[in-house]
């Protein structure tokens, strides 16, 4: 069996540069989005996705928790 060599000094994060070479990648604007908002507010992508639209406070740029 071949031996594994651990990974060294993995990041918890994504350079500002590598986030916008993903936006730039994204095939549809879901895509992007699913990178950008966690990227500036640091929420947890499972977090955007269980968020109802109607949580979504567009003129106040916020979000409630409900």
């Amino acid at each position: 069996m071949a031996q594994v060599t651990p990974i060294q000094n993995l990041k918890g994060y994504l350079e500002p540069e590598q986030v916008e070479r993903l936006i730039a990648a994204a095939t549809n604007p879901r895509d992007a989005l699913l990178v950008h908002v966690p990227s500036r507010t640091g929420i947890r992508v499972s977090e955007l996705i269980g968020k109802g639209f109607k949580t979504w406070d567009f003129e106040n740029r916020a979000s409630s928790s409900r």
